[in-house]
């Protein structure tokens, strides 16, 4: 019998929306030797709404859509400040 290994649940989908599927592993956008995003799980934990729009992101990405890089910036960055106010 052959198990699979385990798979997390999803940090930003915990973070963001309070469930979450298991981790996307290799097929996910913020894959890279592992969840980036998971190695800044504190950060973002107090941080919801910047953990929704990395969501939204991801799923723009992962429905094949491009998203401009210097869109991606300004709106995480109006995010963050708006977060500060």
């Amino acid at each position: 019998m052959t198990t699979a290994p385990h798979r997390p649940l999803c940090t930003i989908e915990l973070i963001a929306e309070g469930h979450a599927d298991r981790c996307p592993g290799e097929g996910c956008v913020f894959w890279e030797s592992g969840c980036v995003l998971s190695r800044i799980e504190a950060d973002l934990d107090g941080r919801p709404e910047v953990a929704a729009l990395l969501l939204d992101l991801r799923r723009e990405l992962d429905a094949g859509r491009t998203v401009a890089v210097e869109d991606a910036q300004a709106l995480f960055h109006r995010r963050l400040a708006a977060g500060r106010e």
